[in-house]
């Protein structure tokens, strides 16, 4: 039986919670496009909301996650990689560039947990395949100031094409805007995260005829 929860970023990226992603599905696939409509979708509501006096406690959904149940904190993400990627990304380029140190400190947190007399464990551990790369630009503090211009033999080329657009986007943001952004994400965004056994979606169908194709459907979050 499955269940499902509204969890805000803060408390998903919080606590024992650690999520791995499975090596049989789907690597990181968007496109800057793709990354670039999430940026948009935060750093609208985030300006909106400056201007609101009662801003509800969650007041941007992100879509759901699918895990498997935690084992000791750690659950197979099934669901929902894509947005948990692009979000890590915004954290940790937000880390970087974020003058205080408590604040900054803060973030890391929420990217590695550190527990005493136990090894770091990243927040979000991808496949083999990409992780490695992944944890070498993004998430070690300063990695994003440190981003190669070119991908690495064998790496992957799409986390380097969202991390580059990711670091566009910062370039343009002033001090005040990114702490008011990082506050909604942190505290006025959230995500239903549905927890149970993990199904695999069917085959694709067969492909149909040029006159009989639909036309491309309106980007989502959710389209994963």
């Amino acid at each position: 039986m499955k269940r499902a929860n509204v969890v805000s970023v803060r408390s998903l990226f919080s606590g024992g919670t650690r999520l791995r992603c499975a090596s049989s599905s789907r690597g990181f696939h968007w496109q800057p496009p793709q990354v670039a409509q999430l940026l948009v979708d935060i750093e609208t509501s985030a300006r909106d909301s400056i201007d609101e006096e009662d801003v509800p406690e969650e007041r941007l959904y992100l879509g759901v996650i699918t895990t498997g149940r935690s084992k000791s904190g750690v659950a197979a993400l099934h669901d929902g990689r894509q947005r948990l990627v692009v979000l890590t990304m915004f954290l940790a380029f937000a880390r970087d560039r974020i003058l205080a140190n408590a604040e900054r400190n803060r973030i890391d947190r929420m990217l590695v947990r550190r527990a005493f007399a136990r090894p770091p464990e990243p927040r979000l551990r991808l496949p083999p395949e990409e992780h490695a790369w992944f944890a070498h630009f993004i998430l070690a503090p300063g990695a994003t100031k440190r981003l190669p211009t070119n991908p690495p033999p064998g790496s992957p080329r799409e986390l380097l094409l969202a991390a580059r657009f990711m670091e566009h986007a910062f370039a343009a943001y002033r001090p005040e805007d990114l702490r008011n952004i990082v506050d909604f994400l942190l505290h006025h965004t959230a995500l239903v995260r549905s927890v149970g056994e993990y199904v695999a979606p069917p085959p694709p169908r067969p492909m149909l005829a040029a006159s009989q194709q639909a036309s491309p459907a309106h980007y989502s979050v959710a389209a994963e």
